[in-house]
């Protein structure tokens, strides 16, 4: 088809569709502006309410936390007896276990008299205080210390008859100088 529409008409038809066009988009770009402003709106409230109800969260939180202050300072009093003691058994010695180790020791014939155990006698120079029935057995209680990974440096100070050992069947009184290693205490 042949268009003979005059050119000043063809003008002025191509505007009103082109106007067209523009209303359009500026109602499209009023809803949305709109839109947008009513959801910056909806959200505004909604983080406003948060921030309300955190507060109020925060209060009452700090309200039962002071509440629970006597019991964190016992806490911490407790945790602090607890460091103490578990410093306090790290630098336990089992004197049992050394004087169980020792009994282990004596040879047939002898029996301890006097056994000294504390902390100072560990890797010092200790006398133990035994009865033998026979010189022999005396060695032999010796020996067995020296042969003992529980003593270092064992020899005898004195040994010595007579003496109220007599009557119960160890005439012989032996006192001996070991050093008592300090991983036996361990």
């Amino acid at each position: 088809m042949i268009n003979l529409l005059p050119k000043d008409e063809k003008r002025q038809l191509y505007a009103a569709r082109t106007n067209t066009l523009l209303v359009r988009y500026n109602i499209a770009l009023i809803a949305a502006i709109a839109f947008a402003g009513l959801a910056m709106a909806v959200v505004y409230f909604y983080l406003n309410s948060a921030m309300t109800t955190s507060r109020q969260t925060i209060s009452d939180n700090e309200a039962k936390a002071t509440g629970y202050a006597a019991i964190q300072s016992e806490a911490n009093v407790f945790r602090s007896n607890l460091a103490v003691a578990k410093q306090i058994l790290d630098a336990e010695v089992a004197y049992t276990k050394v004087a169980i180790a020792i009994a282990g020791l004596m040879p047939a014939g002898t029996v301890l008299d006097k056994l000294n155990l504390d902390s100072s006698t560990f890797g010092t120079p200790t006398v133990l205080t035994a009865q033998a029935k026979s010189y022999d057995n005396a060695l032999a209680l010796k020996d067995a210390f020296q042969k003992s990974s529980l003593f270092s440096d064992v020899h005898f100070q004195s040994i010595t008859t007579g003496g109220a050992g007599e009557a119960s069947g160890y005439p012989y009184a032996v006192n001996l100088n070991v050093t008592i290693k300090k991983e036996a205490a361990k």
